[in-house]
């Protein structure tokens, strides 16, 4: 009997090892950066020539009620929603209802002067002059407890804002930028942002688990927000309702994503000559007048794997 209790630890001794081997390197990189950087969850999607490889969870959506991260769980995409809000941007360029070089006050009523060199191109590359993230709408600092704005209340800050360099001299991180898109996106469909977004993109793709943030919205497999603070994982408090969220506000699941990335690279949202367009990287000196490159396209890098993909 003692032999054969002995047997049964060598094979599991075995069976232990060849699991070590034989162990996924994704899965071990992900907790390992999980542990460095304290993330609570993770999805993950890997795909490779089309397919998807691997869909998987990782840690929670939601650490006080030990709810697991599964690749349904909808996340807060932050500034990752910049690439729909420029995606719609150029659908409608495709549709010549927006000139890329255009000045936005031509989309924009009421807009201070010093805009008026500010093109549709300068917001969506970040190279419009206006304030980087700690600094745009700095007026609103002035109600900290306020939590609902409409598009009103944005607009008549970012008016107030004053720019930092003129208009395609350098490369700034903006809000602002997104939100101002976000409204010449509404003024040139006559659709609300989001509305648009679900009809362009959404809906036509099946990205049922995709939306733009409403905070009074029960939202099925939500993952709760969190951040570090004096070196505590604590809850994040980011309960402003905004109305035009164009900079920030979508929500969506990785399974999603993986859609729309597919679609994307298909041509099913925007024409080649327009991927071309938004995925050619640019520097500033580029942004204002009419650079080609062998294709022949304007090297812009406006919108997708250029500026709105940085968070």
């Amino acid at each position: 009997m003692r032999r054969a209790w002995l047997a049964v630890a060598v094979v599991a001794l075995a069976l232990g090892a060849a699991v070590a081997v034989a162990a996924d390197p994704v899965d071990e990189y992900i907790a390992r950066e999980m542990a460095a950087r304290r993330i609570p969850g993770v999805a993950l999607a890997v795909v490779r020539d089309g397919v998807v490889v691997k869909l998987q969870g990782y840690g929670f959506a939601n650490l006080e009620h030990d709810v697991p991260v599964t690749p349904d769980t909808v996340f807060e995409l932050a500034s990752l929603t910049k690439q729909f809000t420029a995606s719609g941007i150029m659908t409608l360029v495709e549709d010549g209802r927006v000139k890329l070089d255009d000045s936005v006050t031509v989309s924009l009523a009421n807009c201070p002067e010093t805009w008026k060199p500010i093109t549709v191109r300068h917001l969506l590359t970040h190279t419009s002059g206006l304030p980087d993230l700690r600094n745009g709408f700095k007026s609103l600092d002035q109600v900290p407890e306020r939590v609902h704005y409409s598009t009103a209340d944005f607009f008549e800050s970012a008016t107030k804002d004053t720019l930092d360099f003129a208009p395609g001299e350098r490369f700034q991180y903006s809000d602002v930028g997104y939100f101002l898109l976000g409204m010449i996106v509404e003024k040139a469909s006559g659709a609300r942002w989001g509305d648009y977004l679900a009809a362009r993109f959404f809906k036509p793709l099946g990205m049922t688990s995709t939306s733009v943030l409403d905070h009074q919205r029960i939202l099925k497999h939500r993952a709760a927000g969190y951040t570090i603070r004096n070196g505590e994982l604590v809850n994040i408090r980011r309960i402003w309702d905004v109305e035009l969220p164009s900079a920030y506000g979508v929500f969506s699941t990785v399974k999603d994503l993986v859609t729309w990335d597919g679609a994307l690279n298909a041509g099913r949202v925007l024409t080649p000559a327009s991927l071309r367009l938004m995925w050619t990287p640019f520097s500033a000196t580029m942004v204002g007048r009419a650079s080609t490159d062998s294709g022949g396209s304007s090297t812009t890098g406006a919108a997708i794997r250029g500026s709105a993909t940085r968070a």
